[in-house]
């Protein structure tokens, strides 16, 4: 049995705070499941411990004493401190024998998950790993409705109930042939490449949602010629035609002879970014693997997708 000082006990201060709630022995013991006699005498006691009477039991109704109002404040968060201990101790139990869902757009998975995977499953081998790879839409959903714990993928969020936080920021670069008309400038605008021909991502890739807004907001238009997933067939294409494409920075390679250049005015950027559930509990074993990605991030190259 757990013992507090001058020998109070747990159980005493729970009955003292549900006689505090319900200014009403009757009702209290009810509600802590005892009888009233047995509520009466653990209060009684634990007046003679802290030597002061913490009810008012004078009237028809019962009242908190001036040192009673003290007490509940202390008793309270007493509780609640002992409570959230609890609540980790079954947090690290749960990295010994419990479950992480988590859900990666296409881009993470393939370069960020075969490491990260490995590296927790060998920490916490009794952890039962769900990773699923689905939309940042499907993502942000399934946080909604409790069925995932993490997401990982590129911001930003649809819902307000999704909790964003960036892990990595990255310069979205324009990338052209040498003999390209916009080869020799030092930067371009999105009004620049205003209806230019352009090789891009096929649509179910988040990086070129991300630039379609850019340009939407810009009041530009996206001109695509050619739609493809493999970042090698574009760069081709690109070297070949008076084409162009726009990647993210860690993409390119320098030595690949072809121009890349800044865009301004805005300036795009794509944002890697955790995401959480705004309202929802955040297990250990989810807040275990995100600061894996988060140091991952801080330590490795941006992921080239």
């Amino acid at each position: 049995m757990i013992r507090l000082p001058h020998g109070i006990k747990l159980r005493q201060l729970q009955y003292f705070l549900a006689v505090a709630d319900k200014l009403h022995f009757s009702k209290a013991a009810e509600e802590v499941f005892v009888t009233q006699p047995t509520l009466s005498h653990q209060i009684a006691e634990l007046e003679s411990h802290v030597g002061v009477p913490l009810f008012d039991r004078s009237g028809k109704s019962v009242r908190l004493t001036e040192p009673g109002r003290l007490f509940a404040a202390h008793a309270s968060r007493a509780l609640k401190e002992l409570e959230s201990g609890w609540t980790e101790l079954k947090e690290l139990e749960g990295l010994r024998r419990g479950t992480l869902a988590i859900g990666a757009s296409q881009s993470f998975l393939r370069k960020l998950f075969p490491p990260l995977v490995g590296e927790f499953m060998h920490r916490h081998p009794q952890v039962q790993l769900q990773v699923e790879e689905m939309t940042a839409t499907e993502i942000e959903r399934r946080l909604a409705d409790g069925s995932l714990d993490l997401g990982i993928a590129f911001a930003p969020a649809v819902l307000e109930e999704t909790e964003i936080e960036t892990i990595l920021k990255e310069r979205l670069l324009l990338v052209v042939g040498p003999d390209h008309p916009l080869a020799d400038r030092s930067q371009v605008t999105l009004q620049d490449l205003n209806d230019k021909p352009m090789v891009f991502f096929t649509p179910e890739f988040t990086t070129r949602k991300i630039i379609a807004r850019y340009f939407e907001n810009a009041g530009a238009r996206l001109n695509l010629v050619c739609e493809t997933n493999s970042i090698e067939v574009m760069l081709g294409v690109v070297a070949q035609t008076q084409t162009a494409t726009i990647l993210p920075e860690g993409t390119i390679s320098k030595n690949s002879g072809l121009r890349v250049l800044p865009i301004v005015e805005p300036e795009l950027v794509r944002v890697s970014a955790l995401l959480w559930a705004r309202h929802s509990f955040r297990t250990f074993a989810a807040r275990t693997f995100a600061g894996m990605v988060r140091q991952h991030f801080l330590s490795e190259l941006p992921l080239q997708v």
